[in-house]
């Protein structure tokens, strides 16, 4: 089950970006400069973790689940569960991106990244307590 382990490093460094990204609204939104250098920062890291993400989901959705579907049969509507909710963390993460873009107030963009971050812990935290189970069953 080496995947399964790959997956759960995979999923802790984007728990890392996530934080970093989380920490630099943040700061963006005490930065008296509206746009600023930061916030050019901050676009910055948030297309990194969108890139990230789009990798990470499209490995689990090619590789991952096919193997899971094929070995688990029994899991089979989990991961159809994970596979949707990969939309779900997109498009929270795109309303981020896209109100950065915009002239929203940086109040209102951290308080979109507070629901990206929600959403993507869910989702990290559900599909690795899943892994962790079929692990311990191939055992």
């Amino acid at each position: 089950m080496d995947d399964f382990e790959l997956l759960n490093d995979d999923h802790s460094l984007l728990s890392a970006q996530v934080v970093h990204v989380t920490a630099l609204m943040k700061t963006l939104e005490h930065d008296p400069s509206w746009p600023s250098p930061l916030k050019t920062e901050v676009i910055r890291q948030v297309e990194i973790l969108r890139q990230q993400l789009l990798e990470h989901f499209a490995f689990e959705e090619a590789q991952t689940f096919p193997r899971i579907d094929n070995r688990f049969p029994h899991a089979s509507s989990r991961v159809e569960e994970l596979r949707e909710q990969h939309a779900k963390v997109m498009a929270a993460l795109e309303l981020v991106w896209n109100n950065l873009q915009s002239a929203r107030a940086p109040h209102q963009v951290l308080a979109d990244c507070e629901v990206f971050r929600v959403v993507f812990t869910d989702h990290a935290t559900e599909e690795n307590e899943l892994l962790r189970q079929l692990a311990n069953a191939a055992q």
